[in-house]
């Protein structure tokens, strides 16, 4: 089987190119820098951004699926979002359609809430884009992941590791899904056996998600620690945002906050529930959450990150 991939430079791309070349597919990747792609010389890379169509049309040459997980997560202005996320989803999928290959998108829960944000809104609107070209897709919301490499999630662990677990102060208590990222690299190879033309979102071993208390709690186990839960106010989270984006902007740095980020953070239910992909195909999560903590804490540790 042949696959083509955007995205494979990131966090989730990374992980699923390392399960496709396990599996024995023959992999092609796009990538602005070949260089950066991880398993660089075990597959064929193909050199372009995102919105080249004749890069995107010789990656999609001959494959059998086509993983579309490129994106941005963090963007100056809004209509970087709409460039990459709404643009960039479109044309992977005709491209997809062209080459006679199934589309596996990579969604983002946070596009079950539009409103929330100018990065959730992007996402549901890529949703709608993939459908466009009327080929053989499928989309994924993907949950919180975590795992080796993430940097993202690196903080968080800092943080227990003083003692201190940090959860917005909601009421109810705000749940999420969160999913090691092998088994999300993994929902996305079995998606490719889903009944196609469907959005589905991807949870993890519990149905009813996890309490911010909770994660904190499951990862002081796997450190040893026991951390204080402290549920931080809306006005302090939203005065701490304020002053980084402003200080990010006028710098012109990307920013590490984006905007309307405290509205998901505060968001009291990220958890799985419309049509699962579990109840669509035979994948599975493997990895339960302290598992995939010791083997996130194990990897910072031998990096002398943690």
């Amino acid at each position: 089987m042949k696959a083509a991939l955007t995205g494979g430079t990131g966090f989730v791309g990374a992980a699923l190119i390392d399960l496709l070349l396990q599996e024995g597919w023959d992999v092609a990747a796009l990538a602005r820098d070949p260089a950066r792609l991880p398993q660089a010389g075990k597959l064929r890379a193909v050199k372009g951004p995102l919105e080249d169509e004749t890069a995107l049309a010789a990656l999609a040459k001959d494959a059998d699926v086509f993983f579309h997980l490129a994106g941005l997560t963090h963007a100056r202005e809004r209509a970087d979002y709409e460039r990459v996320n709404v643009a960039g989803a479109r044309s992977a999928a005709r491209a997809a359609k062209d080459a006679g290959a199934k589309l596996i998108h990579a969604s983002s829960m946070s596009a079950r809430r539009p409103d929330v944000s100018p990065y959730a809104s992007s996402k549901a609107d890529s949703e709608s884009a993939v459908a466009e070209p009327g080929g053989d897709w499928r989309a994924l919301r993907l949950p919180a992941i975590y795992g080796p490499r993430d940097m993202v999630t690196l903080p968080f662990f800092k943080l227990v590791k003083t003692g201190f677990a940090l959860a917005p102060k909601t009421d109810p208590a705000a749940r999420a899904s969160i999913l090691y990222v092998e088994d999300a690299a993994g929902a996305l190879l079995a998606a490719v056996n889903a009944p196609s033309g469907a959005v589905y979102e991807v949870g993890d071993e519990r149905p009813e998600g996890w309490a911010w208390s909770e994660i904190g709690a499951a990862l002081g186990d796997v450190l040893g620690k026991r951390p204080r839960p402290i549920a931080v106010p809306r006005p302090l989270i939203a005065g701490y945002h304020g002053i980084v984006r402003t200080v990010e902007g006028a710098l012109r740095h990307t920013p590490s906050v984006r905007e309307g980020q405290i509205n998901e953070f505060f968001h009291p239910d990220w958890v799985a529930r419309e049509n699962l992909l579990d109840a669509a195909c035979d994948w599975r999560p493997k990895t339960p959450l302290k598992e995939g903590f010791a083997k996130t804490a194990c990897w910072y540790q031998e990096h002398d990150l943690l």
